[in-house]
């Protein structure tokens, strides 16, 4: 039998016996989602999910569209571009989520769209274009519509527009052309009730398979923030009662996706305050039964509720005993009254982010405290007290630059002028070029040349505090009453200058070098230091730093022996006494503990033994720089004893593990194997092996 296909009617043999032909249903018309997202191996959006399953719960839109979802790297620039396109066929509509770090990509994206379908409608969404229809519209012409704020309903009643050559003056919250002019229809409330955004897990918008095969699922229990930081779109443009999708469908969903997640997959609760609400107590519980049940490991990250109280002890301890988090983020951004007040987050107290610390150090559960470096207001002093403060407690900190993001306040120009706000258009991390982002490099209180010494702070700070020389420092400290923000500094200038290594010194002076002229980032010199150990290219300087420092026992032993003896001749200098014996014994301590670092580079297994007098070994206990469970409890003047890496760090990427020390939530003497003398009267540190 023959047959022939056009796109109205199907014929065959039959319609010459007088049988009209069965006509064929209008395909559906395709409406492609895109995102475009900066983590790797990430193949889940919650919302193009949001979009297309609240679309497709309306049956007219089910039963004339065909959703299809994109969420691609970044990385390939215009040839991947060209690639996803050529995958297409003309689609009636697309939308894409936008966001400051894949705005230009997404913008490039919908001009090409345009170019080759010009009767493709285009729209866009995401806090970084949201109430920004001006200069948007400006940038990019092509555009046809702009939605401020939540869109799933938005883009529900704009498809039925689409399809029906509708009045989009009918629909609130957009911004559209009109006559050669940029219309922007009044504002669309606020979803008050969730249940309105239907949910993608419980609605077959994404297969089993696609859930299995991302690395990170991003998922809400609730929206809003009842804050106003000045700084942030969250709370600062929104200012809003946390609203609450029902308690059964948040059981529901997670019981699919902690099902289907792989293995070490990142499970990130995007709620604005985890902990704020008494039912997120609730939700932890289930995330722990559910992990136990399915037999997963994973990790669970958040943003933890401003105000801290018991609960987000509570929480994250239970996270933390069930090996399901690495570090819990305490949230201070500067220790300045005067920045937070110009900030708005003088209600957000600090003496609760002392108090958390302390819990946490008791129980031993890893933090880590954002800090953000150029916020109006402080200046190079008080950030460095800020860090002091941290650090002397015990904590973690971790410091970003400061973003100018839309929709904030310091993004009005009120605001700039009155700060003297001057930024940068330039990679957020400068060896990261795809992050570009609107950064701050001076401010009424803080030159250019102090954002950049701030800035090359942050990587001698993680190198040499979180991980080289943490107890030898702790040890100078404690002895001598100096701050450790002046040893970092002054262990910077050993590196620039003194280092023997002459790939320390270049690389710590392209990091100088490069956020003055973001342009001069020496990527060849990186490459042959850190040679192909960069998994995740984020913060590199840091990586090759580390990498070359760590290459073998000998050049770690050299490389810090000679450091300790700068601190200590310029301390001498300063009129210190410094007790060696004390600080060169917890210098042992700090040589073993690279031996995990070594596990990852070289992809094999050795041992290191350390002695440290006992009141040196109490301080660093006391501190938390030595996890407390490994209190030894006996009575000799000195403490013995040998660590290993567990075996599984030989297959763990030393880029991976270094980045998670830089964000907290990697504690050499925290991951290693201890045995002492006395075997552990406590057992091991939580979360270790047995035995190795």
């Amino acid at each position: 039998m023959t047959s022939t296909i056009d796109s109205h009617h199907v014929t065959d043999g039959a319609a010459d016996a007088g049988r009209r032909p069965a006509p064929v249903p209008e395909r559906r018309k395709t409406v492609q989602l895109v995102e475009f997202t900066a983590m790797q191996g990430v193949r889940y959006s919650v919302t193009l999910g949001y979009l297309k399953a609240t679309a497709t719960a309306d049956p007219a839109l089910d039963a004339a569209c065909d959703f299809r979802i994109s969420v691609r790297e970044q990385s390939g620039g215009e040839q991947a571009t060209k690639e996803l396109l050529d995958t297409w066929d003309e689609p009636f509509a697309v939308a894409l989520t936008v966001f400051f770090w894949n705005r230009a990509q997404s913008l490039e994206l919908a001009r090409q769209v345009k170019e080759r379908w010009p009767d493709c409608r285009v729209v866009v969404g995401g806090n970084d274009v949201s109430y920004q229809q001006e200069p948007l519209f400006a940038e990019a012409p092509w555009l046809d519509v702009l939605v401020h704020g939540e869109g799933e309903l938005r883009f529900r009643d704009l498809l039925h527009a689409f399809l029906t050559d509708g009045d989009l003056a009918a629909i609130p919250g957009i911004s559209h052309w009109r006559d050669g002019t940029v219309v922007t229809n009044p504002d669309a409330d606020r979803i008050t009730d969730l249940d309105q955004v239907v949910s993608p897990i419980l609605t077959p918008v994404y297969s089993d398979e696609e859930i299995t095969g991302s690395s990170m699922i991003v998922y809400e229990t609730n929206r809003g923030c009842p804050y106003g930081c000045a700084f942030c779109y969250w709370g600062g443009a929104t200012n809003s009662k946390v609203r609450q999708f029902d308690l059964e469908r948040i059981f529901a969903e997670l019981d699919r996706l902690i099902r289907l997640m792989p293995q070490d997959a990142t499970l990130f609760i995007a709620d604005a305050n985890f902990g704020i609400l008494g039912r997120d107590r609730q939700i932890a519980e289930h995330i722990v039964e559910l992990s136990r049940r399915h037999g997963k490991r994973l990790i669970v990250s958040t943003n933890w509720a401003k105000n801290g109280n018991e609960r987000i002890v509570e929480i994250a301890s239970m996270l933390h005993a069930a090996e399901l988090t690495g570090a819990i983020t305490l949230s201070a951004q500067s220790f300045d009254a005067n920045v937070l007040k110009i900030a708005n987050r003088a209600n957000i107290r600090t003496d609760h982010y002392r108090r958390l610390l302390a819990r946490f150090r008791e129980l031993d559960v890893p933090t880590y405290t954002d800090l953000i470096w150029g916020l109006p207001g402080e200046t190079f002093d008080s950030y460095l007290d800020g860090i002091e403060e941290v650090l002397t407690a015990g904590g973690s900190p971790v410091i970003y630059p400061l973003l100018l993001l839309n929709n904030t306040d310091y993004s009005r120009e009120a605001f700039k002028d009155e700060q003297g706000l001057r930024t940068r258009w330039m990679p957020a991390d400068i060896t990261n070029p795809e992050l570009i982002a609107d950064v701050v490099v001076e401010h009424g209180s803080m030159t250019a040349e102090e954002w950049v010494r701030g800035m090359e702070f942050r990587v001698s700070m993680t190198l040499f505090q979180k991980i080289l020389l943490r107890c030898a420092l702790r040890v100078l400290h404690t002895t001598t009453g100096v701050r450790m923000v002046e040893l970092c500094r002054q262990l910077w200038s050993f590196l620039l200058d003194d280092c023997a290594d002459p790939f320390l010194r270049a690389v710590a002076r392209d990091v100088a070098a490069v956020y003055r002229d973001p342009s001069s980032l020496d990527m060849g010199l990186l490459r042959t230091v850190i040679g192909d150990q960069v998994v995740v290219p984020e913060e590199v300087h840091y990586q090759a730093l580390l990498c070359r420092a760590v290459r073998s026992e000998r050049a770690t032993a050299d490389l810090l022996g000679a450091a300790v003896d700068h601190l200590s001749t310029w301390l001498a200098d300063s009129g210190f006494e410094v007790d060696r014996v004390l600080v060169d014994s917890a210098l042992s301590l700090d040589i073993a503990a690279t031996t995990i670092l070594r596990a990852s580079l070289r992809g094999n297994l050795a041992e290191a033994s350390f002695a440290v007098p006992r009141r040196g070994w109490e301080l660093l206990v006391e501190a938390g720089d030595v996890p407390s469970s490994l209190d030894a409890g006996g009575q000799g003047d000195v403490v013995r004893g040998t660590v290993w890496a567990p075996p599984r760090w030989v297959d763990y990427p030393i880029s991976v593990y270094a980045l998670s020390i830089w964000h907290g939530t990697g504690r050499p003497l925290y991951d290693l194997l201890f045995a002492l003398p006395d075997g552990l009267p406590d057992g091991l540190p939580d979360g270790l092996p047995a035995a190795a």
